[in-house]
């Protein structure tokens, strides 16, 4: 009767010991590698030049990003627009009660045909001076186009706008 006990008291004791035991090593084993992964690497790189990329005369490929010869123009020039800017920016009223100043970083497209799109703010000053950037930028009048290949593309601008207390 007492080897009974000692033989239940063991089994209760180890079994539970070992089912955590090998729970643990089988969460902590590492997966084992395929043995065909060199095969499949050689039958990717097959795949690669089985077909091999169409290479393009480079006269004829169009590169986004390169000069634009001319660049877009407002009417009148940088003096005519930072005129604009200075006779129609009004400083906002929360930005004067909190006595803020820098400048606003916006973002827009001028067309083909000379309207400014997409004005977006890039970096702002918060109490309405972003608001009153696009205002701004929204209201000047068609710019000349920049041109690419002689023909007036699209053209991504980034302006800064100065707000300061006078």
């Amino acid at each position: 009767m007492i080897a009974m006990e000692r033989y239940h008291a063991i089994l209760t004791f180890f079994v539970p010991a070992l089912c955590v035991s090998l729970a643990t090593e089988a969460q902590t084993r590492k997966p084992e590698l395929p043995v065909d992964t060199v095969t499949s690497e050689i039958v990717f790189q097959d795949l690669l030049y089985r077909h091999p990329p169409q290479t393009k005369n480079p006269s004829e490929e169009k590169v986004f990003g390169c000069p634009i010869e001319p660049q877009p123009e407002y009417p009148g020039g940088y003096n005519a627009m930072y005129k604009f800017i200075e006779t129609h920016r009004q400083m906002p009223r929360a930005a004067k009660r909190a006595r803020i100043s820098g400048r606003v970083f916006l973002a827009f497209n001028i067309e083909a045909t000379g309207e400014i799109t997409h004005v977006a703010v890039l970096k702002g000053l918060g109490f309405g001076c972003d608001e009153e950037a696009v205002r701004l930028v929204e209201s000047m009048p068609r710019w000349k186009p920049g041109k690419r290949d002689g023909k007036p593309a699209r053209v991504r601008f980034n302006l800064p706008i100065s707000f300061a207390i006078k």
